[in-house]
């Protein structure tokens, strides 16, 4: 029985140990990009955002909305805005070989400093969130 004890509590120390070096370094960049505004004009999205402070690029996540699903894209950029054309985005969501005409858009920024996916660089907040309603407006989601 004590040996089991001594198993367990050992093997908690190694969780433990292992877990906080698996949390890596807090990222460059804590906070995120602020007055973040959307609109669709034509054929596109337009989005454009405040600086942040140490920011060197930015991460634009873009949740496309479809009758039959949704895509989720990334574009990137070293600008405080990004135009987006709707030609980007899947066409048949679904597989089932009909195109799919995107219904909404939900997109939020974040800034990257130094732009890359090692040492955590990328686990920074996102800006608030703006919704995009085809044929319709772009409001900030409650």
């Amino acid at each position: 029985m004590r040996n089991l004890f001594v198993c367990a509590v050992a093997l908690v120390a190694i969780a433990l140990a292992i877990g906080g070096a698996a949390a890596g370094p807090l990222p460059a960049l804590t906070t995120a990009p602020t007055n973040l505004t959307c609109s669709l004009v034509g054929d596109n999205v337009e989005c454009s955002w405040d600086a942040l402070s140490g920011a060197t690029k930015y991460s634009v996540d873009v949740v496309a909305n479809y009758t039959t699903g949704s895509a989720d894209r990334d574009f990137g950029t070293t600008d405080t805005s990004i135009i987006i054309p709707l030609s980007t985005f899947v066409v048949d969501v679904d597989g089932d070989l009909v195109a799919d005409t995107p219904t909404s858009f939900i997109l939020r920024v974040k800034g990257l400093n130094p732009p890359g996916k090692t040492d955590y660089h990328q686990k920074t907040p996102f800006s608030s969130t703006i919704i995009c309603t085809v044929g319709g407006s772009c409001a900030p989601a409650i």
